[in-house]
């Protein structure tokens, strides 16, 4: 039997929060899809989650990476072992809405035109959604497309949710798309998102479609600070070697003060004094900076 939708889902250490992402796959009200899970070298009880959720799902195919190989290498793995003609990305620590897959199969289904589709998140403290992303959803527009599209991503950082990215199988084959394993976490997908860009549309359904959870508590992969901003100035750097004739310097500097203002939110009001003249310095004619002074002086 060969399902339209092949739900992949990496997994490494997610014990905590598993069981509940894999509930809110069983609750989908679109249910033609198979499951694929990568245990991602994790020691903990993530596999003996899966296996007790393994015979619910109409299809469910377990792979294992003995040693912890990354995200990307696992993407890959997760995305070559599918059937399915889209490819919806699910993470391990995110709950998704019960109408998540019905909208974006009816989205590919009626626009061929289209190849990847998202929509809002809703970022969840233990208590109440404090935040939903993407600004540009939330206020009921629409992504640009092509090379405007590629520059507000590589501008402003990643504004597709990647967690609940559904995309078409043929569009990531044939023009050879892959998930890269130079960069950790976010980045990968955020490379992902700007090649894919230029290659076809991609759409944002104005709905919330995933509750991430982020409660301080919580254990995750990102919270190395450090290495994803690093992660996310070499992408910078790296993309405008390599496309030239859309990355100008001016996008470049503007990429990388967006980079810095997420910086400095992480740094005390020890530190920050020292990396706000050292950023800004950088970028002085920034208009963004003025107004990045007067939020953080009413914190």
């Amino acid at each position: 039997m060969k399902f339209k939708v092949s739900v992949i889902l990496p997994i490494y250490n997610g014990e905590k929060t598993l069981a509940a992402t894999l509930e809110s796959l069983l609750q989908q009200t679109y249910q033609d899809f198979e499951l694929i899970a990568c245990i991602d070298g994790s020691n903990d009880g993530s596999l003996q989650i899966v296996n007790d959720f393994k015979d619910k799902f109409k299809k469910t195919t377990i792979l294992i990476n003995e040693k912890n190989l990354g995200l990307g290498p696992t993407m890959n793995r997760l995305t070559v072992n599918t059937e399915g003609d889209y490819i919806a990305v699910a993470e391990q620590d995110d709950i998704y809405y019960p109408n998540r897959l019905k909208k974006q199969v009816e989205v590919l289904d009626s626009n061929p035109d289209i190849g990847l589709v998202s929509g809002i998140a809703d970022f969840w403290d233990g208590k109440q959604v404090g935040f939903r992303f993407p600004g540009i959803l939330v206020n009921g527009k629409q992504y640009p497309k092509g090379e405007e599209m590629f520059l507000f991503n590589y501008r402003y950082q990643m504004k597709v949710v990647n967690t609940c990215m559904m995309f078409r199988k043929a569009v990531h084959v044939n023009n050879g798309l892959y998930f890269s394993m130079h960069y950790p976490n976010i980045p990968i997908d955020w490379a992902y998102v700007l090649r894919f860009c230029l290659i076809s549309n991609i759409h944002g359904i104005n709905e919330s479609l995933v509750l991430l959870d982020r409660r301080n508590d919580r254990s995750s992969i990102t919270k190395n600070k450090q290495v994803h901003f690093s992660a996310a100035k070499e992408l910078l750097r790296s993309f405008k070697f390599e496309y030239p004739k859309i990355v100008t310097d001016k996008d470049y500097k503007f990429g990388v003060t967006t980079q810095q203002i997420m910086e400095l939110s992480e740094y005390n009001k020890f530190k920050w004094p020292f990396y706000f003249v050292k950023f800004f310095i950088q970028n002085p004619t920034d208009k963004r900076w003025s107004g990045y002074v007067l939020k953080r002086l009413k914190l």
